[in-house]
């Protein structure tokens, strides 16, 4: 395999360098902004029922659609997908996501069946079921697309550009 390197030491480009890397500091503040961001644009995808890229959610099953309480899809009275929460998840990464333990289900979509029982049992509509599998549909919530992406770089570029301007380097 032939490969080829150029290698730049040239002194005042690695100061500048360095002063970029100083000025950031701690990522910390830039990974909170972009956390708070993207956790409110997945709430907002809630609010309008799609996903990342806009895709509407496949509706309720009809049955469901009679009893559910609550006004939106994955949505309800006493529990709610929506309740999205950020954290640090290194000094250089955040992670966004619901801690309810059915939020991987409808985020994904997919198979659930019973773990200690032959049957799963439930009631939709005024009837009861009992059924062996029951598959979730893909109502996916977290992700990123283009308009998150691009207010994403916004955000890191403010940051250094301000912390950048208050060590006294140029922009």
């Amino acid at each position: 395999m032939t490969a080829a390197a150029i290698t730049i030491d040239d002194l005042e480009i690695q100061r500048s360098l360095q002063r970029i890397m100083d000025a950031a500091g701690s990522l910390a503040p830039v990974l909170k902004n972009i956390g708070e961001y993207e956790a409110e644009a997945t709430r907002d995808r809630f609010r309008d029922e799609r996903d990342p890229d806009g895709q509407r959610w496949q509706d309720l099953n009809p049955l469901y659609a009679l009893t559910k309480k609550g006004p939106r899809i994955l949505t309800g009275q006493t529990r709610s997908l929506s309740q999205i929460i950020w954290q640090l998840a290194s000094e250089t990464s955040v992670a966004v996501g619901s801690n309810e333990v059915y939020a991987r289900i409808h985020n994904e979509g997919g198979d659930t069946v019973p773990k200690n029982a032959a049957a799963l049992v439930f009631s939709m509509g005024g009837q009861t079921f009992r059924v062996k599998r029951v598959t979730i549909p893909r109502r996916q919530f977290l992700g990123i697309n283009d308009e998150d992406r691009a207010r994403i770089e916004e955000i890191i570029q403010d940051h250094f550009e301000e912390t950048l301007a208050a060590s006294g380097g140029s922009e």
